[in-house]
């Protein structure tokens, strides 16, 4: 028998494991009661029913609030394995399904909207029954909704800063100065600082990786540049340098077709990173995930070609 007499009879259900682990992770009977949607006495009651079934409280309860006894912290690596067993059930019946329902949740920073955009649409080309759900954020924010398994998959870089998240590395990202048609450099074969002195820039806002990777390299180079504009939409920023109002550094040497802009190299070239696909570790990968990420290994190949 496990520790402190585990046992999954009759008596002891399903709810009573996702109740407890509600209880578990916020440590508030009225939070975890609200993210179950049931009602707070409900909650109590069958948490009570648990550890009467174990023999043995979970949690201390007082006014300072609520904390989990020696048991429950055993208890809780047991039931937090069930429930993962159980989700990767649920998970393969699904793929039995042929996804013909179902959800896909991506995140991905601005920077690698040429990839997603595209895999998405292949995914939904291929199974319109699917909820798509893509999310565009910093990849602070990115890992941070994966490992909180909001996302099902995520586009980021390679090393994952959360030690909880796997990434599976895809493309070098370099970083190319986009310039618009007919820009006086657009027929240069790269471009080097003193050729950007004078040149206005739209950059996108501080704080996310793209424009800690672009400042850093403007340091290194001793170049302080003229921006005109800042945004945290790359929409806007390549909308500008179309227009011929800027130059712009982005990661994206396969958006300039798209976007009518022409990309050239910088000299000296900037260190690149590596694009890569991100996973929570040890959470069961759904077939609708596995289908986008192909998807993506294939356009990676081509970025990186």
């Amino acid at each position: 028998m496990d520790p402190i007499g585990i046992a999954y009879d009759a008596g002891m259900e399903l709810r009573h494991l996702r109740y407890f682990s509600a209880v578990a992770d916020t440590l508030h009977f009225g939070r975890a009661a609200r993210r179950i949607h049931v009602s707070q006495p409900t909650l109590s009651q069958q948490i009570r029913q648990l550890e009467e079934e174990l023999g043995s409280p979970l949690f201390e309860r007082a006014r300072s609030g609520v904390r989990l006894t020696q048991a429950g912290e055993l208890f809780r690596t047991y039931a937090s394995r069930a429930l993962e067993d159980v989700d990767a059930g649920r998970v393969a019946v699904s793929a039995l399904r042929g996804m013909t329902s179902g959800a896909l949740r991506v995140g991905y920073p601005p920077s690698m909207r040429s990839v997603v955009v595209p895999a998405l649409a292949a995914v939904l080309r291929k199974h319109p029954g699917l909820a798509l759900s893509a999310e565009e954020a910093l990849v602070r924010r990115v890992e941070r909704r994966l490992t909180d398994g909001k996302l099902d998959v995520g586009l980021a870089y390679t090393p994952a800063r959360s030690p909880d998240l796997d990434a599976e590395p895809l493309f070098d990202s370099r970083l190319v100065l986009f310039v618009a048609r007919g820009h006086a450099l657009a027929g240069a074969d790269s471009v080097g600082m003193r050729q950007l002195k004078e040149e206005p820039f739209a950059l996108l806002s501080r704080g996310s990786r793209v424009r800690t990777r672009v400042d850093a390299y403007f340091d290194a180079m001793r170049l302080t540049p003229h921006i005109a504009l800042e945004s945290n939409a790359v929409a806007t920023v390549l909308a500008i340098v179309r227009a011929g109002l800027a130059v712009t550094v982005l990661p994206e040497p396969r958006l300039a077709d798209a976007e009518r802009l022409v990309v050239k190299r910088l000299s000296p070239a900037p260190r690149s990173e590596l694009a890569a696909l991100v996973w929570r570790k040890g959470a069961p990968r759904t077939p609708a995930a596995e289908l986008f990420a192909a998807e993506v290994r294939e356009r990676a190949k081509e970025v990186g070609a």
